[in-house]
């Protein structure tokens, strides 16, 4: 809608037409038209400016019985919600169609889905990524060990310093060895027969709680010096997972050392 200050400046001609200057839209509503008031009516080059106005608010809905009120155009109902801002951004994140099983997981924070769906779909940005895009670097090779390229399964699984963690994840859990065919076999590991459909979440939840510290402190590692603490970090997914767990997995209650000494019973 166009407001009243911009009136004069687009409808000059009509503007001086105007029987008064100060009347309100309920004042010229009539049920549902305008009642245009002139000193005379509108004739030649002043019918040019009628024509555009009329066709400025041919699209607005004049109701004389309401009040105003603001309407949010991104909603089919008018009305904003938190929830609908939430989910709107979530569509431009992730995109409209998204694999269900790489992101359907609640028993970790949507700030890990993000990272877990980022990761699956190759757009986390280690060096090789980096270099595909054109972006000039002095070396492709992993900062951390120098054996080979920084691609995403490197960098998450392969590399020698990440995988020492998933061994010590993995022999928490008494689960064997880790899988190394794939980022997407560790990732989507509530895809396999073992234990009860809420177990394998948890155990998912763990697995995608490990890839993102991971990758945490990898950027910590290389941008500001940190450390690298096979322990600690094993340490740090434990708590972690643990508090996520515990929050959001409903009917089932988590003892902290339980959690440490026999993770596999919640498999069940």
């Amino acid at each position: 809608m166009v407001r009243s200050c911009e009136v004069l400046r687009l409808f000059p001609s009509l503007y001086r037409l105007k029987a008064s200057k100060s009347a309100t839209v309920s004042e010229r509503l009539t049920g549902d038209r305008v009642s245009w008031r002139w000193i005379r009516e509108p004739m030649g080059r002043t019918t040019n400016e009628l024509d555009a106005l009329l066709e400025l608010i041919a699209s607005v809905s004049l109701d004389s019985n309401n009040l105003d009120s603001w309407r949010w155009g991104l909603s089919s109902d008018g009305t904003f919600t938190v929830k609908k801002l939430s989910t709107l951004v979530d569509v431009q994140l992730l995109g409209p169609i998204i694999n269900v099983k790489e992101t359907r997981n609640n028993l970790v924070p949507k700030k890990v889905k993000i990272f877990i769906w980022r990761a699956l779909k190759k757009k986390i940005p280690v060096r090789l990524e980096l270099d595909k895009r054109g972006i000039d670097l002095h070396s492709v090779r992993c900062p951390l060990c120098d054996d080979d390229l920084e691609s995403v399964d490197h960098s998450v699984i392969f590399c020698n310093r990440v995988y020492d963690i998933w061994n010590r994840v993995y022999n928490w859990w008494n689960l064997g060895n880790v899988p190394t065919s794939s980022l997407e076999e560790l990732l989507n590991i509530d895809q396999t027969n073992q234990g009860s459909k809420q177990g394998r979440m948890i155990l998912q939840a763990i697995c995608w709680t490990c890839a993102y510290l991971v990758w945490k402190n990898r950027k910590s590692l290389i941008f500001q010096n940190k450390a690298w603490n096979s322990p600690v970090s094993l340490n740090e997914i434990q708590v972690k997972s643990f508090e996520w767990n515990s929050n959001r997995a409903k009917g089932r209650n988590f003892d902290w050392q339980t959690w440490i000494r026999n993770p596999s019973i919640y498999l069940l």
